[in-house]
């Protein structure tokens, strides 16, 4: 569970997920477990630090993992019974969500990263979304999960 992944260990299906304990996150979750049958992957990866801002300096690294582990750990605990169908992995990283995103696509060879998608502000969209940044920069497809309810009815 830290931001180094191994070299690039590949897997049948494999999908990376953006997980931040939001409501969008876990639309998220529940749209790639319902991609991943049989031999899929699901690496959940959570960053301790905002896009485009350093690490909070009121917290020490340490806590960030934590606090990590404690929302991968109520993903694990609260969430749907799917989960265990499903090979699991969770990295939390210290790095900013896109670059940690990519560092896990590559290293577990996955075949794309999955995000959940929420409203955001203009001024929110003009700086950058970790949506925006991942299409922008990523090697691999990048699903993006809307965040209204279209996507919990599927």
């Amino acid at each position: 569970m830290s931001g180094e992944g191994p070299a690039h260990v590949s897997c049948g299906t494999c999908l990376v997920l953006g997980y931040d304990g939001s409501e969008s996150a876990r639309r998220a979750a529940h749209w790639a477990l319902g991609e991943l049958v049989g031999d899929g992957k699901l690496v959940v990866v959570h960053s301790s630090r905002p896009l485009h801002a350093p690490p909070s300096p009121l917290s020490t690294p340490h806590e960030r993992a934590e606090r990590g582990r404690a929302i991968l750990d109520e993903l694990l605990l609260e969430g749907e019974d799917s989960l265990f169908d499903v090979d699991i992995a969770t990295e939390i990283s210290g790095e900013d969500p896109v670059k940690a995103l990519l560092q896990a696509a590559e290293a577990h060879g996955a075949s794309a990263i999955v995000v959940g998608s929420e409203h955001h502000s203009r001024l929110r969209r003009t700086l950058g979304t970790v949506t925006s940044e991942l299409l922008r920069t990523s090697p691999v497809p990048v699903i993006s999960v809307p965040w209204d309810g279209a996507a919990a009815a599927h």
